[in-house]
């Protein structure tokens, strides 16, 4: 019955990882078709490359799609608040897109943690980055940075300026609410460049994401002062 139990897990997370795997290479292979602007083959880390590695994952190329230092964050964020976030590498999350599982367990977690490490064995670390950053869910219509780029300064990713780039970064854990959406994209104001000006427009309609996107803005404009590796590192 054991026996029957971990082959059942394992054909499971086999599974998931083929479908993972085929998500990512299309989007390599495909995306320009849906107007992605960041080249695959680059020397060069755009703005919002930059701004999205110094937020969601600095040590990107220093592991595997695990950092074993998250363990005791992870551990004391548990103790503190009955549950686990803000840890995930970019590994993980691109496992959570994919895969569409949002629930709150450990179970899950570490099923992101072992579908991510072995994600590194068959993808080169751009292909994974590629498709985190234009897959994410950054709010309401608005799925990636390329449509996200579109949709609120009507610019492709690739020619955002840096405050530009640092606000749309901003995003991934703070997605743009719906009314803030409606509100500004109806606005005769359309579209502000300047994401200060966004940023005082939505107080007046959702204050308490405006608080909290406005503290996340300055963290991200520290990202340029940050040097990563080349996006073609593996």
């Amino acid at each position: 019955m054991i026996q029957l139990g971990l082959k059942k897990s394992l054909l499971s997370l086999n599974r998931e990882l083929d479908n993972i795997n085929r998500a990512v290479e299309l989007n390599s292979e495909f995306g320009h078709l849906f107007g992605h602007s960041l080249p695959l083959k680059s020397d060069a880390t755009s703005n919002i490359e930059v701004a999205i590695l110094y937020l969601e994952d600095r040590r990107f190329y220093h592991h595997k799609g695990f950092e074993v230092r998250s363990i005791p964050r992870a551990l004391i964020r548990l103790l503190r608040r009955g549950k686990i976030n803000g840890i995930s590498t970019i590994e993980q999350q691109v496992v959570r897109i994919a895969t569409k599982r949002h629930e709150r367990s450990i179970t899950r977690k570490l099923r992101e943690i072992f579908l991510g490490f072995i994600l590194n064995l068959h993808l080169s670390k751009r292909e994974i980055f590629d498709y985190y950053i234009h897959n994410a869910y950054l709010g309401y219509r608005m799925q990636g940075c390329e449509v996200a780029s579109k949709n609120i300064f009507d610019l492709r990713a690739c020619d955002l300026n840096k405050k530009q780039a640092a606000f749309i970064a901003s995003l991934f854990p703070l997605p743009f609410p719906k009314e803030v959406y409606h509100s500004y994209r109806n606005a005769a104001i359309y579209p502000l460049l300047d994401p200060d000006d966004l940023i005082d427009f939505s107080e007046n309609v959702a204050p308490r994401w405006a608080g909290r996107i406005k503290f996340r803005f300055k963290i991200a404009q520290r990202a340029y002062g940050f040097r990563f590796k080349s996006l073609l590192t593996r």
